[in-house]
């Protein structure tokens, strides 16, 4: 979520992955980020959100934010642990970054850009040393502190380059600006997982003021909406107009507007 204005968020991770289908193996860990200016609340576990005191607590200690971020994973690379657990986190130029990916990245390791960062991986998953190429890449943008557009680049070239890989949906948070990224995702059903295939995101983006002033979401309520606010999840999570995501989207949001819009289909 990105908005204008801070939203009370009241939400239920458990109901917002089944909304999904993912009943069963998408309880490898949860992790959610709230926006505080220069800052964030940071709260992950390796467990299921379902049975968590930790998920409890901060549900019943919910504040208005601008930002957030929530992950519920299902483990295709790296066990349950904490230092596997999305979203991560790093500092980058003074600037508190955090980053959650839905997908797998075969190959990552054989990369020559991604080989040397490995050492500094503090868990063992794709996803994380994904994030680390993509803080190495913003240095090449000059500059102590590059601006939102340079970021979009960087970001819209990375995610080129990660689908080449295999799935690729990102969120990135670098402080105050959202970048997504679409590109596929597996289902689960009765017979397994199917083979990824887009969308791998929906966004709801209305009208100002169209929600009024609450919005009711599978897995979360939303109160005080205020005039501009963008919604990204894998699936469309109520009877607001989502719209599906083309494999490839590459979007930055700011303050619930889309400020950047591009594909990374094209390098």
């Amino acid at each position: 979520m990105s908005a204008n204005a801070s939203v009370r968020v009241r939400y239920d991770l458990d109901r917002f992955a089944a909304e999904g289908g993912e009943t069963h193996q998408n309880r490898d860990g949860w992790g959610i980020v709230i926006s505080e200016g220069s800052d964030a609340h940071y709260f992950r576990e390796a467990e299921p959100a379902s049975n968590s005191p930790l998920d409890r607590f901060v549900r019943e200690h919910a504040t208005p934010h601008e930002i957030m971020i929530a992950h519920v994973r299902r483990a295709s690379r790296g066990n349950r642990l904490l230092a596997n657990t999305h979203p991560f986190r790093r500092v980058h130029r003074g600037k508190v970054q955090h980053f959650a990916h839905n997908g797998t990245l075969t190959g990552i390791d054989d990369l020559s850009s991604a080989q040397r960062l490995i050492p500094h991986r503090v868990g063992e998953t794709d996803s994380e040393l994904s994030f680390l190429v993509l803080l190495d890449r913003l240095e090449e943008v000059g500059g102590a502190c590059p601006d939102v557009t340079a970021k979009f680049d960087v970001f819209r070239r990375f995610c080129h380059d990660m689908t080449k890989l295999g799935t690729a949906n990102f969120l990135w948070l670098d402080g105050s600006n959202l970048f997504v990224h679409a590109d596929r995702r597996m289902r689960e059903t009765e017979r397994g997982l199917t083979p990824p295939q887009p969308p791998g995101l929906h966004m709801l983006s209305p009208e100002p003021d169209a929600l009024g002033n609450s919005h009711h979401c599978t897995g979360a309520h939303l109160e005080d909406v205020p005039s501009h606010i963008v919604l990204f999840a894998s699936l469309p999570l109520s009877d607001g107009p989502w719209e599906p995501m083309e494999q490839g989207s590459v979007i930055a949001v700011k303050e619930g507007k889309v400020i950047h819009h591009g594909s990374s289909i094209r390098p």
